[in-house]
């Protein structure tokens, strides 16, 4: 259902040809903003713009590889010249390699902290003055628990890439409050994408997420839920902050 505060505004989501990303170009459509749906996977940006076309909504699809500064600068110039705004954001880009600490090489580590870290970076690094000069706006950075604690299913390079975009979450936010914009960033836990699905059972799926209260996987929808919150009118006083969409993963460390 349309939501008067994001009618007529416009959202920028990074990774949303599958996925988290996906579920929130999709939330944000249903509540009424216009999307720029962005990912180095064009075919599924595509598929996700033509859905939010399908429900009713506006929305463009653009291949982008978030981690070059030329492109994630181009981007945003699109989305301007496209819908004539940019009002919210969601950094939603990140990947480990799944390898234990001594199989892994330094390309292992370049890549996983471009995917994870340089993204969030570059994305803010060109949203947030667009933001500032328009007189405000809200930005989600997708963290990770990887970033929080220790979890199975992530190795050390992206924990350490994630912990560092809760640090420039909270920084960033520091920075532009006066400029009436809104940085925060979620942390899911264990989110059963197709990724996800591809690499383990439903089963498996269940046995990593032993460690929530909700013994289940997250579903990219709750992670979208969170994140079109974060950028609502009712956030408004929430700036800086991690927000864990878990299933009590991080009640549960201790």
């Amino acid at each position: 259902m349309a939501d008067p505060y994001f009618v007529g505004k416009t959202a920028l989501v990074s990774g949303s040809g599958a996925g988290i990303g996906q579920a929130s170009a999709l939330a944000f459509a249903a509540r009424g903003a216009k999307v720029m749906v962005c990912d180095i996977d064009l075919a599924g940006a595509e598929e996700t713009a033509a859905m939010i076309h399908a429900a009713g909504g506006k929305a463009e699809a653009m291949r982008i590889d978030a981690s070059d500064a030329g492109e994630v600068e181009r981007l945003v110039k699109a989305t301007l010249d496209q819908f004539g705004s940019l009002d919210f954001a969601h950094n939603n880009v990140g990947c480990g390699v799944g390898k234990p600490l001594e199989e892994l090489t330094e390309a292992d580590y370049d890549y996983s902290v471009d995917l994870s870290l340089k993204t969030a970076f570059l994305g803010m690094r060109y949203q947030l003055p667009v933001m500032r000069q328009r007189g405000g706006g809200s930005v989600v950075n997708t963290a990770s628990m990887a970033g929080i604690s220790t979890t199975q299913a992530a190795d050390m390079p992206y924990a350490g890439a994630k912990a560092g975009v809760i640090q420039m979450t909270a920084h960033a936010a520091r920075a532009y409050g006066q400029h009436n914009i809104r940085v925060n960033c979620i942390a899911p836990g264990l989110v059963a994408t197709k990724i996800i699905s591809e690499m383990y059972t439903y089963e498996q799926q269940v046995a990593l997420a032993s460690d929530h209260i909700i013994k289940r996987p997250v579903k990219p929808e709750e992670i979208a839920a969170a994140v079109t919150f974060l950028c609502s009118a009712e956030a408004a006083m929430i700036t800086g902050i991690c927000l864990p969409v878990d299933g009590g993963q991080n009640a549960m460390r201790g």
